[in-house]
């Protein structure tokens, strides 16, 4: 079930009928099998694509509800206005410890796209924080592609879903 089917495509290549889904991050872009913890990589919860961060913001990738902040600000569940549900994960190496979080939102929340969901200080970490958007119903919905390898956050596409 690894990564389950993300990959690389330009973005010339992409049909007009596809679903862009705009990134939440600013970073490098990897694929989710890179990630360090099992449970990612292997895409247990659904598809996605991970990020390593190189901005301290988590904006909103689209319109639609704040459905719940778990895990001290560090998992958020968001649910488009088209049904669409995704998991926002951040990952710390166990050593490190962010310093001064803030979430921005709140449980239930609406929220609109690239609106801010949550920033950290991140100038203390020795190395580079990773974030992951999770497609946590989009196990019917491919294929999917990324086409870039550096993203911003509310600026860039980070993951497109191709209707079939």
């Amino acid at each position: 079930m690894k990564n389950l089917e993300i990959s690389y495509l330009p973005q010339r290549q992409l049909t007009p009928n596809s679903i862009a889904i705009c990134s939440p991050f600013s970073g490098k872009v990897m694929p989710l099998n890179e990630h360090p913890e099992p449970f990612f990589s292997y895409g247990t919860l659904g598809p996605g694509i991970m990020v390593a961060l190189s901005n301290h913001k988590i904006l909103a990738p689209f319109d639609g509800t704040l459905v719940q902040v778990k895990n001290a600000g560090t998992e958020f569940i968001l649910q488009a206005n088209n049904g669409l549900k995704v998991l926002l994960n951040l990952h710390l190496d166990p050593q490190q410890h962010i310093k001064q979080t803030h979430i921005a939102q709140l449980n239930g929340s609406k929220v609109t796209k690239g609106q801010r969901l949550a920033y950290f200080d991140l100038r203390d970490l020795s190395s580079p924080l990773l974030a992951c958007l999770i497609l946590l119903n989009g196990h019917q919905l491919i294929p999917m592609h990324y086409s870039l390898s550096h993203v911003s956050a509310g600026i860039d596409t980070l993951l497109t879903i191709t209707k079939k």
